[in-house]
């Protein structure tokens, strides 16, 4: 039925898949520092935290009509280590530290976003 022909091209092909993994997983937040946390509730922004420099700990409790949310800042490093949500999806993964990481609460409309600014010069093309 299979000849160790097609094996060889299948696992050819499951190796190839993993390429774009590969590629965009060890671009992303490189050549970016002054990373920065971003807090929204419903879509409005109610915190911006530099995480690039923080030191320590830090905690910070967000009360809404929803429910609450516990954050903790630690180092360079953010995460939800409370909340009062049924599912509780939001505490994991435990933390987030890199640029295009985030945590959502959709039950309280929280959502936490890591971004930063790039040092490289921008390029406008036509």
């Amino acid at each position: 039925m299979f000849k160790k022909l097609d094996f060889v091209i299948i696992g050819v092909l499951m190796l190839l898949s993993f390429l774009p993994e590969i590629i965009l997983g060890a671009s992303v937040g490189k050549g970016l520092k002054n990373t920065y946390a971003e807090i929204t509730i419903a879509g409005e922004l109610y915190k911006t935290i530099p995480l690039s420099e923080h030191k320590g700990e830090e905690i910070i409790n967000i009360e809404t009509e929803h429910g609450y949310n516990t954050v903790l800042i630690k180092d360079n490093t953010i995460g939800i280590i409370d909340a009062d949500c049924p599912d509780k999806v939001c505490m994991n993964p435990p933390y987030i530290e890199k640029a295009g990481e985030s945590l959502v609460c959709l039950p309280h409309k929280v959502m936490i976003e890591i971004k930063g600014i790039s040092d490289d010069d921008i390029i406008l093309s036509y």
